[in-house]
């Protein structure tokens, strides 16, 4: 107290910056001197965790002082000092705590992390002293998972599929085992790859596929129970429950499907012999029945032409004949039985031909089929065809009257049958248009097929 300011002020900057210290940290100023200790200077931790150490400070001064801990460094967030002032008469000693509690998770590194603890006199704030110490923080690997889903489908033999997520929320890289059981013996699991290795502060997934040992053919899906292990080092397992719906080899609805399509083969059958099969039997005899007569009113024209020719050469000669009888018998010329009979030449009939089947492509650059005057066309089937995917409106019209209007993008094959076919009438067309919506300028590729029969309604 005795020495005047100048020489103090070397000796406390000599403690701030921490030269030459010895084991516990001194101050000594006349007035105000301290010295402190923390025991033990190195203590463990494991995040989540609590460790303290006992720090030892003593006044040597000669006067009543309060000294405050301040805790210093990196571990400063999660560091405190119990209590956080000493007040001390001199050649007292006072103990305080200093309580680490680091967080968990991974933002912490295992490994060393210094400290420090400021001693701060309130008679001279601006002596301090530091007292150092080292705080060892643990590895921990906090394993979270999860499997989903909870439940899953197969079919016979088939397996049903799941997902393992795991998290590592702890600070040190953990190794994790994945064990599929079954208490029944009832499907086999299998997890790819049983090991995952998982980062600090990341996860990692695996696959589980589950298979159930024995089909059965028929019956009520069963629920299969399992249950998958997920096992860090040196704790305890995650027990993850699933379950897996197990369904007949064959489907419910098959049988009645069957079932309706045997049916429908038969109410086809019944059809065909009952009124398809009579119906195309009489066409055919009509249509042939047709060509016949047809054939023979060609016969009989044919037959009356020559008939008539020679019927006229007949009438020469018997003219020459009757000259020459008439002047040897005048008689026999004078009698009018003498003369021969001309046959009437007979008409025939005309017969229109038989219809004729057709099939014709719309396309957008040849959009139209149109009728002749002695010409009706009947379109019983139509395949709408839009190969490449366009946009648009397709529009089948008739001499101006809409008959369809479609999207193009509604379909790719469309199939029309009209029991009740369309009729094309003589000098009218059957046209259709596009309104193709693709960019770029190019053309809609779609197109129609349509088929039917053309009738000949006059010559």
């Amino acid at each position: 107290m005795g020495q005047p300011d100048g020489a103090q002020r070397p000796a406390r900057a000599a403690v701030r910056t921490g030269s030459a210290r010895p084991p516990c940290a001194r101050l000594s100023s006349g007035v105000v001197a301290v010295h402190a200790e923390i025991s033990p200077a190195r203590v463990v931790v494991d995040p989540g965790g609590r460790a303290q150490t006992q720090i030892t400070v003593t006044n040597d001064g000669t006067v009543v002082d309060s000294f405050s801990l301040e805790v210093l460094g990196s571990a400063a967030a999660w560091c405190a000092c119990e209590p956080a002032t000493l007040s001390l008469f001199p050649a007292q000693s006072g103990t305080a705590l200093l309580v680490a509690t680091p967080p968990a998770g991974s933002e912490l590194a295992p490994g060393p992390t210094p400290f420090a603890v400021r001693i701060t006199s309130s008679e001279e704030p601006e002596a301090s002293i530091v007292e150092e110490g080292v705080i060892d923080l643990g590895g921990v690997g906090v394993v979270h998972a999860e499997l989903s889903p909870r439940t899953s489908r197969a079919r016979g033999k088939r397996a049903g599929r799941h997902q393992i997520a795991v998290d590592n929320r702890g600070n040190t890289p953990v190794t994790v085992r994945l064990t599929g059981l079954d208490d029944e013996d009832a499907v086999h699991v299998v997890c790819d790859p049983p090991e995952l290795e998982v980062a600090p502060g990341s996860a990692a997934f695996a696959k589980v596929r589950v298979r159930a040992e024995h089909r059965f053919w028929r019956g009520p899906a069963v629920t299969r129970r399992f249950h998958v292990l997920a096992q860090p080092p040196d704790a305890e397992p995650t027990r993850m429950d699933a379950a897996l719906l197990h369904e007949a080899a064959v489907p419910g609805w098959l049988p009645k499907a069957l079932a309706l399509l045997a049916t429908a083969v038969v109410l086809l059958s019944v059809l065909w012999l009952t009124v398809l099969r009579p119906a195309v039997q009489n066409a055919a005899t009509s249509a042939g029945t047709a060509a016949a007569e047809q054939a023979l009113n060609k016969a009989l024209g044919t037959t009356n032409a020559a008939g008539s020719g020679s019927g006229a050469a007949g009438s020469g000669s018997s003219g020459g004949a009757g000259q020459a009888s008439a002047s040897a018998t005048p008689t026999a010329s004078a009698s009018p039985t003498a003369a021969p009979s001309t046959p009437t030449p007979t008409k025939p009939v005309p017969v229109l031909p038989a219809p004729v089947p057709f099939a014709s492509e719309l396309t957008t650059s040849n959009g139209s089929v149109s009728a002749t005057s002695k010409q009706q066309l009947t379109v019983t089937d139509l395949v709408l065809q839009n190969p490449a995917g366009d946009s648009g409106i397709l529009t089948l019209s008739d001499d101006g009257v809409t008959l369809l209007t479609t999207q193009l993008s509604d379909f790719r094959d469309y199939d029309l049958h009209f029991i009740t076919p369309i009729t094309v009438q003589p000098n009218d067309s059957l046209t259709m248009s596009v309104q193709c919506q693709d960019k770029g300028g190019t053309t809609c590729s779609a197109q129609a097929l349509i088929t039917g029969v053309t009738h000949t309604i006059a010559f």
